[in-house]
């Protein structure tokens, strides 16, 4: 079978797998709806509890004094409570929504987590960053605000194959653009990998902190979609890369590569526009021709370093 005829065939495994991952979050929103729903009543459960608790304290036997337990519960859910006002103060505000409101932006917290083990060779006759292996800081009080008025942020991509360069667009998506240059200059990004081609959407994912979908940074990012709305997804894009729902985008993004990725999302644009490549596209075809892990797979059967990641301000 030629090349041609194996792509092909390649993006049609990968397309009928994106329609079903698409069926899978559609019935995963279901059952989200269900558990709010069980969440309400609990909620109701609680408030009851509270009321009889307090009834309970008219007996005479009572001394007044709270009980531990009821001093804990109380605690509890005053804290749950701020952190849901807050989070939804930060939603009505289109702004990051962290995971805990009491840690100070720009915090890390040790994840604990490292990228799996692996023993594939590295692309284009690279080595192994030294920090491949090490585990990825969380964090849950959200980024810090790093972002400056009236300066153009520049991103240099060192990957196994070569750099890229991307052009980050603070004017249209402000928040994923703070996130992505405050991670950067953690050093977040530096020793990730290049680590799926998704070819039903023809866009490479990068910027797990394991290596693996699904990583949880700490804080989640708004939609900034008017761009995609405007324009779509042309090749070359970078968006962010979250579950096609609000607020699920965190520190993974996206690289369009092919028409597919604007054909997909052309009627519901839901990843945020943050960068354009100016440099480096042959870069990405290089890693895309490359032979992956069985028909349909999305790994590739090398690994592609993201050596280091720097921001330049023009």
């Amino acid at each position: 079978m030629s090349s041609n005829k194996q792509r092909k065939a390649r993006q049609k495994a990968e397309r009928e797998q994106w329609e079903r991952e698409q069926q899978r979050l559609a019935a995963a929103r279901r059952r989200r709806t269900t558990l709010v729903g069980v969440g309400a009543a609990v909620a109701v459960a609680l408030v009851v509890g509270g009321v009889v608790a307090l009834a309970g304290r008219d007996d005479p036997g009572d001394t007044g004094e709270p009980q531990a337990e009821d001093t804990e519960l109380i605690d509890a859910e005053a804290s749950g409570e701020a952190q849901a006002s807050a989070a939804n103060e930060s939603r009505a505000a289109g702004e990051v929504v962290a995971e805990d409101y009491t840690v100070e932006p720009g915090t890390p917290v040790d994840s604990g987590e490292k990228p799996a083990r692996d023993d594939r060779p590295v692309a284009c006759g690279a080595d192994a960053p030294a920090n491949a292996r090490a585990s990825r800081p969380r964090f849950p009080g959200g980024p810090a605000q790093v972002l400056e008025d009236g300066v153009d942020y520049v991103a240099r991509i060192q990957t196994s194959c070569g750099p890229i360069v991307i052009d980050l667009l603070e004017d249209d998506a402000p928040v994923a653009v703070n996130s992505f240059v405050f991670l950067a200059e953690q050093g977040f990004y530096d020793g990730l990998e290049v680590y799926r081609d998704y070819g039903a959407i023809s866009a490479v994912q990068a910027g797990s902190g394991t290596d693996a979908v699904g990583w949880d940074v700490g804080y989640t990012l708004p939609d900034e979609l008017d761009l995609a709305q405007r324009e779509g997804y042309p090749i070359g894009t970078v968006t962010t890369a979250g579950l096609g729902q609000p607020w699920t985008a965190g520190s993974e993004f996206w690289i369009a590569y092919g028409k597919e990725f604007d054909a997909g999302f052309a009627t519901d644009p839901v990843h945020t526009t943050f960068g354009r490549v100016l440099k480096g596209m042959a870069v990405v075809d290089r890693m895309t021709a490359m032979e992956r892990l069985g028909m349909g797979g999305e790994a590739f059967a090398q690994r592609l370093f993201m050596e280091t990641v720097t921001i330049e301000e023009r």
